[in-house]
């Protein structure tokens, strides 16, 4: 459930607001922490005009690989018993989840496709014909995405501690 803040956050946003207006009007002593997460976690309203072509792609790609990894679990269910369906689907569920973060523009999306990409390159089976071209798309589709909408100049820096100089 979304909480008061995040939806202040989307309707700023989707007015064309960008991350250091929005933090200027909402800006509290009580929320400074929870605003910054929630402004460097969501992309602006140009950034989702303009990459939405190369992100309904990307989770293309990715509602393909989760459906053939469902697929693959309903096939071996006569083989599969008790608590190893429920193994073999949190794959799916993990993409799934990424998949939602991913199609709503989620800083956190891109960050958690590249990563879990990147460690599935680990199991052979990911490494054979079809399933790398799948692989590599998504990794490089994914860190291309992360890099353009959400590059470091943009985002809300960490507050820095007055005494010491450095970063909380």
């Amino acid at each position: 459930m979304k909480d008061e803040l995040s939806t202040q956050i989307d309707m700023l946003l989707s007015k064309g607001n960008d991350r250091f207006e929005i933090r200027k009007r909402l800006e509290t002593k009580d929320n400074t922490v929870a605003l910054r997460h929630h402004l460097n976690n969501k992309a602006l309203l140009k950034d989702k005009r303009t990459y939405r072509y190369p992100n309904i792609f990307l989770s293309l790609i990715l509602l393909f690989v989760t459906i053939g990894k469902i697929l693959g679990v309903v096939e071996d269910i006569r083989l599969a018993k008790g608590i190893y369906i429920f193994i073999f689907l949190i794959e799916p569920a993990v993409n799934m989840y990424i998949l939602k973060e991913i199609v709503f523009f989620k800083r956190t999306g891109y960050q958690f496709l590249f990563i879990i990409s990147v460690l599935s390159l680990l199991y052979q089976g990911n490494r054979e014909f079809p399933a790398i071209l799948f692989t590599l798309a998504m990794i490089t589709i994914s860190a291309f995405l992360y890099m353009k909408i959400f590059p470091k100049k943009n985002l809300i820096p960490a507050p820095v501690s007055k005494s010491s100089g450095k970063k909380r």
